[in-house]
């Protein structure tokens, strides 16, 4: 069963996401949709992302303690 959830995304990534997206078109001449995009990310690096990774990028990003 395939399950779809909106999340939102800091602009600055939001904007990185159709960079990247414009450069993977050009390079492959195919559409690559963002939801491609972020869902490879997903998959490439959710499997290693740990406890600490998500603090300090709320430290880090979000200036949140």
């Amino acid at each position: 069963m395939n399950v779809t959830k909106p999340y939102r995304v800091r602009d600055e990534f939001v904007e990185i996401i159709k960079e990247r997206r414009i450069n993977m078109i050009v390079e492959t001449r195919e559409d690559v949709g963002e939801a491609d995009l972020v869902n490879a990310v997903l998959w490439k690096h959710l499997s290693t992302l740990t406890t600490k990774d998500v603090l300090k990028y709320r430290e880090e990003v979000l200036g949140k303690d």
